[in-house]
């Protein structure tokens, strides 16, 4: 839609009273069905209008109706400015954020709630994948700014502060009026890192938070340490000394790996970082009790662990356990995926065919078949394959080809994406053509002719088995265990026989399903048998007719005088041209019956 689109001095002329009209041609407007729209012509004689609705162009409206029903936008508007300048309302989007969500609330008012601006702004503006980054980004600034009032809910309306209250203030508040200790954690970590706050609202910040550490108030371990970490940096901002007391980070430090591992769970990565130092300088055996916790850690617990060891001067060790975890595979996800992201210079020994066979390992470990798409390691090892060169760049070639022999067997990677793999490794070391060359030839070979009916049902299979068996057999397993000693648990023990079975045949109907060639059989030759031909026989013996249907590979219906291509009736009739005299498979002792082939026909096309 544009204003300047459409409009002849005739048309302007036939409503001379338009001036003094709250309607105008050119002017925007709101229907309450039929949304935004451009009035293209206005015709007081006739008493109509009409106006370019996005589903109803040049929709005619009658005057008296036009007045009642269209609410009139200014050219401010969001939805203007969508229609004339998208390209700039875009650029802006991505440049000042708060520009945009401002427009959006002078246009909307108490209707500018979090999910009316994402109706508006997405796809156009915004693309809908990046909606949810750019929305976090946007609310923090509103936060850091002061100046919007922004809904804790998204069917609550964005509001612009008529006094400008300062972000650090509504923290301080926000702490001060803190539930519980998540809500305190959240509120001080924002005000840690909050700009231009007085030296007294500090101070205020480091009472309220001893208050919450001298009551507990509910909250946990992890929680507690961190709100401690929080209070000495507010404490050195103001240029005191890091609390020593009874409250001092020291105190909350865990003693175990099990409780400390759940308490830093749940804190930030910095103040991760600011413990860990303290339980290394503080207490003897820490460096151990790290190097224990490292293989199983999380992404941000990794790096903090990793970080604190390094300053120790434990790099020695902490490459020494992380190659006999990845050797061993005890190594977690986790851990692993974080090392292999940021392949840091430490990290360089760990680069070896090894770590490939780690990460298969673990894809096929927790996936139990196919990995998802979205796994960190699957989308590392799968990716821009730079992790395939970095794990390559040194391999001898003996290295490289049980890399390949571990891809084509491994039952965790994708087709297309083990060929991308594979295609990676022969451009490096050129030698395993051969293993990758047989491994095509033999799955060629293998390759089965099949229905679509039929390809349809194996799938439905597999995704029963995915979907629901399996599942259903995991948790089985689960509850089983909780029984207790497994060596008399036969319950457990079923179960598990189960798994096996259900893995076996997830593993076959993927092979088959691969290996899957699925066609309607509607163009076939029919110079000789061949499969999707009806081929009509005559028996020597006894002149009777005999018609057999040869389909794929699984479309045997007996009954109906169809037989796979695979099964022994269809094996003897391949090929055979008409007039060929064949004796066909015996179903007891003795020798089958002789039969003339007679006529062959196109049994296609097969309804799906």
């Amino acid at each position: 839609m544009s204003s300047e689109e459409g409009h002849s001095s005739e048309e302007i002329a036939s409503a001379p009273a338009a001036e003094s009209q709250p309607l105008s041609v050119g002017d925007y407007c709101l229907h309450r069905s039929w949304g935004f729209g451009l009035i293209r012509e206005i015709s007081l004689d006739a008493g109509s209008v009409i106006i370019d609705f996005k589903e109803k162009p040049r929709h005619r409206m009658q005057w008296e109706y036009a007045l009642q029903s269209l609410e009139p936008v200014s050219h401010d508007h969001i939805f203007v400015w969508k229609a004339e300048k998208l390209s700039t309302l875009r650029k802006q989007a991505a440049s000042d954020p708060l520009a945009v969500v401002e427009l959006c609330v002078r246009s909307f008012g108490e209707g500018a709630t979090p999910e009316a601006l994402q109706e508006v702004l997405t796809p156009t503006v915004v693309a809908q994948d990046e909606w949810k980054k750019w929305w976090d980004g946007a609310r923090r600034l509103m936060r850091r700014e002061g100046r919007f009032e922004v809904p804790t809910r998204k069917n609550q309306p964005i509001r612009i502060a008529t006094a400008v209250v300062p972000a650090w203030q509504k923290l301080l508040l926000a702490l001060e009026e803190s539930a519980c200790g998540k809500a305190a954690v959240e509120a001080a970590r924002a005000l840690a890192k909050a700009e231009k706050i007085p030296a007294d609202a500090r101070e205020r910040a480091v009472a309220t938070i001893d208050r919450v550490l001298s009551s507990r108030g509910g909250a946990s371990l992890g929680e507690l340490l961190e709100l401690a970490v929080i209070r000495d940096e507010l404490l050195v901002a103001i240029g005191k000394e890091p609390e020593q007391g009874e409250l001092a980070v020291s105190q909350w430090l865990p003693e175990d790996r099990q409780t400390l591992q759940k308490a830093l769970s749940v804190m930030a990565g910095s103040a991760q970082k600011v413990a860990l130092r303290r339980l290394v300088l503080e207490r003897g055996g820490a460096v151990s009790l790290l190097l224990d916790l490292l293989p199983g850690a999380s992404a941000r617990t990794a790096d903090a662990i990793v970080t604190v060891l390094v300053e120790a001067g434990q790099a020695k060790e902490l490459l020494e356990r992380l190659e006999r975890a990845v050797r061993e595979r005890t190594i977690g996800s986790d851990a692993l995926a974080w090392i292999c992201r940021t392949r840091d210079e430490l990290f360089r020994p760990l680069f070896r065919p090894a770590l490939f066979f780690c990460i298969l390992y673990l894809l096929e470990r927790e996936s139990s078949g196919v990995a998802k798409k979205g796994s960190k390691l699957y989308e590392l090892l799968t990716g821009k394959l730079d992790l395939l060169h970095a794990i390559l760049a040194d391999a001898q070639p003996t290295d490289a080809r049980d890399v390949v022999r571990a891809a084509l067997a491994s039952p965790a990677l994708r087709e297309l994406d083990k060929r991308s793999l594979l295609g990676a490794i022969i451009k490096r070391h050129p030698g395993v053509q051969d293993l990758v060359a047989g491994d095509q030839q033999k799955s060629s070979e293998a390759s089965l002719i099949v229905s679509w009916k039929s390809l349809a049902q194996k799938k439905q299979e597999l995704e029963t088995l995915v979907t629901r068996l399996i599942p259903e057999n995991t948790r089985e397993i689960a509850i089983a265990r909780s029984y207790g000693d497994l060596r008399e648990n036969h319950e457990y023990k079923a179960a598990k026989e189960m798994q096996g079975v259900l893995l076996r045949r997830k593993g076959e109907l993927e092979g088959a399903v691969a290996r899957a060639r699925a066609t309607d059989f509607s163009e076939v030759a029919i110079d000789s048998v061949n499969v999707g031909t009806r081929v009509i026989l005559k028996d020597l013996a006894t002149g009777e007719e005999r018609r057999v249907t040869i389909l794929g590979a699984w479309d045997s219906d007996p009954a109906a005088g169809v037989v796979s291509y695979l099964a022994g009736l269809g094996q003897v009739l391949l090929g055979r041209s008409p007039g060929e005299e064949v004796e066909l498979p015996s179903e007891g002792e003795g020798k089958g019956s002789m039969v003339l082939v007679e006529r062959i026909e196109v049994a296609g096309p097969i309804p799906a």
